[in-house]
């Protein structure tokens, strides 16, 4: 398991990287803004919303210490300059294939870029989601970040399924009239996926553990 904290030679730089402790908060709010500015840039689509941070502190407080959350950090003295943020997924009851890692956040400072760090933070998600037992990782990814496309594709990733959208005529700014069940109390709160039919609780979890279990032993 990656230990409290360490140093690593990257390229040029002399990094340390770090589980993101409670303290650490305003460190991950720059670089998790900072990222998605960036995809902004791509697609304003991608824009965070008003009281973004007040959000992402209360997911933090809550998940920063959780078995099932990983927020790495890498700095540069005490600057941060990476950041890594992986989360277990358990998908809806419709799929058989329902759980695994979701690489939410992997993002490094233009000032240490291609020095190896994304490289590095890529082995850590490898580690942590091999010591968490899951068999693979997912993420999302901006249709326009063709730089972020090619580094994935070269440490081996590949899509699987595609997201499409079509802007309609709506006034911007509208409320929307659709409501969607499964964006209810905490599981909008979770960013839960849509296709959730329920609320899914430790037993849940647990119940999905000893299934794929059984299918192992099988």
């Amino acid at each position: 398991m990656i230990v409290n904290q360490r140093l690593q030679e990257i390229g040029q730089e002399r990094l340390r990287l770090a589980p993101a402790t409670r303290d650490d908060f305003e460190a991950v709010a720059t670089l998790f803004a900072a990222l998605h500015a960036y995809n902004a840039s791509l697609n304003a689509q991608f824009a965070l919303a008003d009281g973004w941070q007040a959000l992402l502190r209360e997911h933090f407080l809550r998940t920063h210490e959780s078995e099932g959350t990983f927020w790495l950090l890498a700095w540069k003295g005490q600057r941060p300059v990476g950041l890594l943020l992986l989360e277990n997924h358990l998908d809806s009851p419709l799929f058989r294939h329902r759980a695994w890692v979701e690489l939410v956040a992997l993002y490094v400072d233009p000032d240490v870029q291609g020095a190896g760090l994304a490289q590095c933070l890529m082995e850590e998600a490898k580690n942590w989601t091999a010591q968490h037992g899951a068999s693979h990782m997912q993420l999302y990814v901006t249709a326009q970040n063709a730089r972020a496309k090619a580094f994935y594709r070269h440490c081996g990733w590949q899509p699987i399924q595609e997201i499409w959208s079509l802007a309609l005529s709506a006034e911007p700014n509208s409320p929307s009239l659709l409501v969607d069940p499964s964006c209810d109390g905490e599981l909008l709160n979770n960013g839960h996926h849509h296709l959730a039919l329920k609320t899914h609780t430790q037993e849940d979890q647990a119940r999905s553990n000893i299934y794929t279990l059984e299918q192992e032993a099988r």
